[in-house]
């Protein structure tokens, strides 16, 4: 282990460079736009995270839980947590694969069809809320970027 001296050199070396860590910004920025989006969610029961699943699913179904967390880089534990509460509030439907049935495809339920169509027009409210604090148009660059990046990294 370094010397005391040492570890608190580095301490001050670091201590104000909190605000140029990558995570650390993301995160503060996820905090406050995530409550934008679940605050205007809220009248139509979902979270923003639960709405974006919703939409993955809608785009690719029936899609493969596999594959669903693949596309939406969200480890299976956290996704099939997910998902089943989404199965048992009724807007997904979860069953064995038609190609393979050792695998679970999901898609919508005809209610989580209709709670994604009504969480529209309060999606668009808070996507107008998020673009007056982020240029909408760099952070769909940005994500372009950092998928093209994570497929390249696996």
């Amino acid at each position: 282990m370094p010397p005391r001296a040492q570890i608190d050199a580095t301490v001050r070396d670091y201590a104000s460079r909190g605000r140029e860590c990558a995570y650390g910004n993301l995160r503060l920025m996820t905090r406050v736009i995530g409550s934008l989006y679940d605050e205007a969610l809220r009248d139509v029961g979902l979270h923003a995270a639960q709405l974006q699943l919703l939409w993955a699913i809608v785009a690719v179904e029936p899609v493969e839980l596999g594959e669903l967390s693949s596309v939406t880089h969200t480890d299976p534990t956290t996704l099939s947590r997910t998902v089943e509460k989404l199965r048992k509030a009724r807007l997904v439907d979860v069953r064995a694969g038609a190609a393979d049935g050792r695998r679970k495809e999901v898609r919508m339920t005809a209610l989580g069809r209709q709670r994604f169509a009504a969480a529209m027009p309060r999606w668009e409210a808070a996507q107008q809320k998020a673009a007056a604090l982020l240029p909408l148009a760099d952070v769909r660059a940005l994500a372009r970027e950092v998928r093209r990046g994570a497929r390249n990294a696996s």
